[in-house]
């Protein structure tokens, strides 16, 4: 349970984060390119300018989530996260 956890600038690059609870875990910067969040909790987390390359979102919830200038692609422009049956609302 990472619930409201500071994990600011951390490296999870490839974590297996499968239903992890990151509920408005502070997340800014964090490097999560390829990670695997199936099922995760990322609702109302902070994930300003969090690298999310290549990660799994698979039924993951980043209701209310701070998503501002996070990163969802490589620059070559090709679609790398997989974002199926993901929810994505807005606050």
């Amino acid at each position: 349970n990472l619930e409201g956890a500071d994990l600011e600038g951390a490296d999870l690059s490839g974590a297996n984060l499968i239903r992890a609870n990151l509920y408005g875990a502070g997340l800014e910067g964090v490097n999560l390119s390829g990670a695997i969040l199936i099922g995760a909790n990322l609702k109302f987390a902070k994930l300003k300018g969090a690298n999310l390359s290549y990660a799994v979102l698979f039924k993951t919830d980043l209701h209310g989530a701070d998503l501002e200038g996070a990163i969802f692609e490589e620059k070559n422009n090709e679609t790398s996260s997989v974002l199926q049956q993901t929810k994505l609302h807005a606050t």
